[in-house]
């Protein structure tokens, strides 16, 4: 009798053990699967803020080449200007020279304003050939 006490004391540890070893497997397979749904998470937590980042980094580049391309623009706008200041400084010179002559002889004044007028006519002539030319 004593054999067959001891060995179903010893099957009913083993079956304590056994459902002991299922409980800690199913607590395994519990925390593994919080562990999943958190990194899952975390992934997608990262890949939004990559995202922003990226985004931020795209309209910073964009702003970027707009600054540059302004600034390129200014600078070119900068150096025609200066281009054209040595025309325009020589252009009122000759006029201050021009303007007492002019007030001296009103006939000169006369010529001046007809070249004027003829120069208009020619011009507006000459676009007008141009339009039926294209």
């Amino acid at each position: 009798m004593n054999t067959e006490f001891l060995t179903t004391i010893l099957s009913f540890v083993a079956i304590v053990i056994a459902v002991w070893q299922g409980k800690l497997s199913k607590d395994q397979l519990e925390q593994s699967k919080q562990t999943k749904s958190d990194t899952e998470k975390l992934i997608e937590d990262i890949k939004q803020r990559v995202s922003k980042i990226e985004y931020i980094s795209d309209e910073t580049r964009r702003d970027v080449k707009e600054q540059i391309a302004k600034l390129i623009d200014k600078q070119d706008e900068n150096f025609k200007t200066l281009l054209n200041a040595p025309k325009e400084n020589s252009q009122n010179e000759m006029m201050m020279a021009l303007i007492p002559q002019l007030l001296n002889n009103p006939e000169l004044i006369d010529k001046f304003v007809n070249l004027t007028k003829q120069n208009k006519s020619n011009s507006n002539t000459r676009t007008t050939n141009k339009r039926l030319r294209y």
